[in-house]
């Protein structure tokens, strides 16, 4: 499997599946995102984009994520 470049998950297009590699918050919120099967090395794909603000797919669940919360989620993008 071959891996492109660490980018925020903010910027990930729509339509596209990548792999979370680090999640820099809190641990609060990292425990949140753990909860919503968030953690690293979940494979998530973006259903929706508006400027950062997201909705993914991880399996059969569907998580909305503000902006401040995908800029600080980096991922690794399928090539």
């Amino acid at each position: 499997m071959t891996y492109s470049r660490l980018l925020a998950l903010a910027e990930l297009p729509e339509l596209n599946s990548a792999h979370i590699e680090i999640i820099q918050t809190d641990n609060p919120t990292r425990i949140r995102l753990l909860g919503m099967g968030l953690g690293k090395g979940s494979r998530v794909e973006v259903l929706r984009n508006r400027r950062g603000d997201l909705v993914l797919s991880n399996g059969n669940n569907r998580i909305s994520l503000g902006r401040s919360i995908t800029q600080q989620i980096f991922v690794q993008v399928q090539a």
